[in-house]
């Protein structure tokens, strides 16, 4: 069974992480995805505080799935070859700040004027116009504009980040929703589109339920306040005697003998029952606790780390046979059809891994290539050579020679 988008190629300008799991993601889904990098390599490549082989973990993360060209765009005949690889594209995705595209000579404007049937996705911080449209910004920065990073915490605390970079994957997934949809109409329609959107609007979008707290009881005014909480309740996260952790849901007053009355709505009397249940939960064993305090899930949960939720069924992973890592073991995306298609079974590329067998595509000569090369305008990589797999859940194909 072929996946839902073989046969549809994408040009990826995109660096960091939003832009790269958009298309990361339409790999997944059987796309060809190129990505296009500068001679230095994508900025993803140098960030983060984790690497595994030399390579960073948010490099690895993000770019399953594809193919690598590292090439000069500021470059006249890297420029020339970068056009012509849009012309061949179904799809375009970037996320360069707003007007570098344009700069570059590969704005939307002229690539669909050129090839209207052409798709092309742009993802910035803050959108094209605005105070901060020009300006960069990471997941952090956007938590703290969005008002999320305010809501995050405990009330007597103070703002905290979420560990998961939410406004990166929602802006990732819902660019990729959006070529989808334009994928569709086109072959309705036969014409193309331009698509943006920004990660400060996507987490906005993430939090409607708050945005529609913020509207009804309080007019749309924004109040510069510490993170609330429901300080009525014993509500939220405790250790136990075994140092690990539940979260407590439900108020336990009628499961946990001596854990105080509930009727007291100040927050002293609050605090205190929390204080309690605190003291009374650290006497046992996580086990204990899930055993007796109601239903699990819906009363009471256990906090997990990842090793604790990767394993198990449904196949939550896959690893890829990289060519200097070996085995690298990822999050599959979790989307699961019958019947089903086949995973993507490229690793994250090696900077310019690909860039010759994507200029010899283009028609280019290897004597072209080597003098491309040679003068700095793109960067070859040399593979070791490399039976590429996917296998879900630990069973292992075919391995590197």
């Amino acid at each position: 069974m072929n996946a839902p988008l073989a046969g549809v190629r994408v040009l990826d300008l995109t660096h960091f992480v939003a832009g790269p799991w958009c298309t990361m993601l339409l790999a997944d889904l059987g796309a060809e995805v190129i990505k296009l990098e500068p001679p230095g390599g994508e900025i993803g490549r140098g960030m983060g505080s984790v690497y595994t082989g030399g390579e960073s973990a948010i490099f690895l993360g993000f770019n399953r799935g594809k193919r690598s060209i590292a090439m000069d765009l500021k470059h006249p005949e890297g420029l020339a070859a970068a056009l012509k690889l849009a012309g061949q594209a179904d799809v375009v995705v970037q996320n360069f700040r707003p007007g570098t595209a344009e700069r570059l000579g590969i704005g939307a404007a002229v690539l669909r004027d050129a090839h209207p049937e052409l798709i092309y996705c742009t993802v910035s911080a803050f959108g094209p116009d605005g105070p901060y449209a020009p300006r960069p910004a990471n997941d952090p920065v956007i938590q703290a504009l969005s008002g999320s990073m305010a809501d995050t915490g405990q009330a007597e605390g103070r703002p905290v980040r979420m560990g998961v970079s939410l406004p990166d994957v929602a802006a990732g997934v819902l660019a990729a929703t959006g070529i989808l949809a334009a994928l569709h109409r086109r072959e309705q329609s036969g014409v193309g589109s331009t698509i943006e959107l920004n990660l400060l609007d996507t987490q906005l979008y993430a939090q409607m339920d708050r945005i529609t707290r913020v509207t009804e009881r309080e007019n749309g005014t924004a109040h510069a306040a510490l993170p609330r909480t429901n300080e009525d309740t014993v509500r939220g996260a405790y250790v136990c005697a075994d140092g690990l952790s539940l979260w407590l849901e439900a108020d336990p007053s009628g499961l946990i003998t001596g854990a105080g009355p509930a009727g007291s709505r100040s927050t002293q009397g609050a605090a205190r029952r929390r204080e309690r249940v605190a003291a009374l939960l650290g006497t046992r064993p996580r086990a204990h606790w899930l055993e007796n305090l109601g239903r699990v899930g819906m009363d009471v949960a256990p906090v997990l780390g990842l090793a604790d939720v990767l394993p198990g069924e449904p196949p939550r992973t896959l690893e890829v046979n990289h060519p200097t890592i070996g085995r690298l073991r990822q999050i599959r995306t979790p989307v699961i059809a019958t019947p089903p298609w086949p995973p993507a079974d490229l690793p994250p590329p090696r900077l310019g891994e690909h860039t010759q067998d994507v200029l010899r595509d283009l028609g280019l000569p290897d004597t072209d290539i080597d003098d491309l090369t040679a003068r700095g305008i793109v960067r070859t990589a040399i593979p070791r050579k490399t039976s590429y797999s996917t296998t879900i859940n630990g069973t292992h194909a075919k391995e590197q020679s």
